[in-house]
C-alpha cells in the first residue's frame, strides 16, 4: 500500500463538541507530514459519538495511510510562520472564505462583531499573541463590556463575542496550523437567569386581534399566530405561494435586513435552509379570504410590509388592547405553546415549524399555568 502521510508522532488530541442534529460528538486531532510537499499540517477527523469511536478512527487512519518516521521528517518552512500576518490580514482572509458556505445575513452579523470588538483590539496583532494568558485577559473584558448608555450586554451576546473569536482562531488552526487555545478557555457561568418565554393565550391573541384596525396587518399577525413561522418568512411570502382552496403555504424564504451591499433588504433561504408546504387551520384561511392580497408579495404588494410599520401596529394594537407586552417573534412560542396546550407531540410541532424535535424540546418544553394544576391533580 502507498503511504499518504508520514507522521513524527502518535500524539493526538479529542475535543467535544454539541451539535444541533447529533447532539454530542467527538473529534480527533492530530499531525500528518505531505509525503511529496513535506508540509505538516493538521488532520481532523469528526463526528464520533464516542471518545471510543474516535480513538478507533484514529487508530485505523494512521495504521492505513501513515508511516511513522520519527525524527525523521523535517517540516518546510512556510511563508505563512505564527508571526507572519497579523489578525487583520488575517481576518480578511477569514471573511473572503465564508461567502462559499454562509448566509450574507450570518457574514453580516459576523462582521459586526469584528469590527465593533475584536478588530480595535487586534487589527495589528500576531497569532503568537493569543496565549491563553491573553483570551482569558479578552474574556474577562468582554464580560466587563457595557452598552455606551452604560447598560450591560446580554449574556448571550458576550457569548457570540468570544464564539465568533473561537471560530475565527479555529479557521486559523485549520487553514495555517496556529494553535486555538479557546477550546481550553473556560467560559463564565450564565449571572442572571434566562429571560422567561413569553407568550399568549388564545384568548390573549383574540383580545389583541380585535384591536388592530388595518386590515393587512390583521390578517398578517393573524398568519404568525396560528402558523408559528418567523416575521421574515411571512414577509417573504408570494401570493403563489399561499393556496387557499387547498389551505396551505409555501415556506421557502426569507427577508433579511442584514445585507453587505447597502440594499434595504433581500429575499434569502429560511434560517434552517428548509423547503415547507405548511396546512393552514380554517381560522386563518377564513381571515385570509377576506383579505385581499398584494403582489408578488402576498402581505404588502411591490414590496415587503415595513419592519417599522409592522412594530408600529403591533405595538399599537397592544396599548389598545391591554394585552401583556411580547414580541412579535413570540407569536411563534404562543402557537407552539397552543399546539401542547392542546396535546400535539413534539414530532408534530417539529414537522409543522420547521425546527427538530431536540429544538422543539429544549426550547418549548413547557406548558400553560393551567396545565400545570391538572397534570399535578391527577397524581394520586
Amino acid at each position: 500500500m502507498t503511504e499518504q502521510y508520514y507522521i513524527s508522532s502518535t500524539k493526538y488530541s479529542l475535543r467535544e463538541r454539541q451539535t444541533k442534529k447529533n447532539g454530542k460528538v467527538y473529534d480527533v486531532y492530530f499531525r500528518v507530514c505531505d509525503p511529496i510537499t513535506r508540509e505538516e499540517k493538521q488532520k481532523k477527523l469528526s463526528g464520533f459519538k464516542t471518545k471510543a469511536d474516535a480513538k478507533a478512527a484514529y487508530t485505523a487512519f494512521v495504521t492505513e495511510k501513515c508511516e511513522l518516521r520519527r525524527g525523521a521528517v523535517t517540516r518546510q518552512q512556510k511563508n505563512t510562520s505564527p508571526d507572519s500576518k497579523t489578525f487583520s490580514q488575517l481576518a480578511d482572509e477569514y471573511f473572503a472564505s465564508l461567502y462559499a458556505e454562509n448566509k450574507e445575513s450570518t457574514i453580516y452579523s459576523k462582521k459586526g462583531i469584528f469590527n465593533n470588538f475584536l478588530l480595535p483590539k487586534f487589527a495589528d496583532k500576531k497569532m503568537s499573541f493569543f496565549t491563553k494568558e491573553e483570551l482569558y485577559r479578552f474574556q474577562d473584558e468582554i464580560w466587563a463590556m457595557k452598552k455606551p448608555d452604560g447598560t450591560p450586554y446580554s449574556y448571550q451576546h458576550h457569548d457570540n463575542v468570544r464564539k465568533y473569536l473561537s471560530t475565527f482562531l479555529s479557521w486559523c488552526e485549520t487553514r495555517y496550523g496556529y494553535k486555538n487555545y479557546m477550546p481550553e478557555i473556560k467560559k463564565p457561568k450564565r449571572r442572571t437567569p434566562k429571560t422567561v418565554m413569553q407568550f399568549w393565550t388564545r384568548e390573549e391573541f383574540e383580545k389583541f386581534i380585535a384591536a388592530v384596525d388595518d386590515p393587512k396587518y390583521y390578517a398578517f399577525f393573524s398568519f404568525l399566530f396560528f402558523t408559528g413561522k418567523r416575521k421574515g418568512e411571512a414577509m417573504a411570502l408570494y401570493d403563489t405561494d399561499v393556496d387557499l382552496n387547498k389551505k396551505t403555504a409555501k415556506i421557502s424564504k426569507t427577508i433579511t435586513r442584514k445585507t453587505l451591499d447597502g440594499s434595504a433588504w433581500k429575499i434569502t433561504s429560511t434560517k434552517a435552509d428548509k423547503y415547507q408546504t405548511i396546512p393552514l387551520c380554517n381560522a386563518v384561511v377564513d381571515i385570509l379570504k377576506n383579505y385581499k392580497n398584494g403582489s408578488p408579495f402576498f402581505f404588502g404588494g411591490a414590496r415587503p410590509f415595513s419592519e417599522n410599520a409592522i412594530q408600529f401596529a403591533f405595538n399599537k394594537a397592544i396599548r389598545k388592547s391591554g394585552v401583556k407586552q411580547i414580541r412579535i417573534h413570540d407569536l411563534r412560542h404562543s402557537f407552539v405553546s397552543m399546539l401542547i396546550h392542546l396535546g400535539a407531540n413534539y414530532n408534530v410541532i417539529a414537522d409543522l415549524i420547521g425546527d427538530t424535535v431536540e429544538q422543539v424540546t429544549n426550547t418549548y418544553g413547557h406548558l400553560y399555568e393551567e396545565d400545570k394544576y391538572s397534570i399535578i391533580e391527577k397524581i394520586r
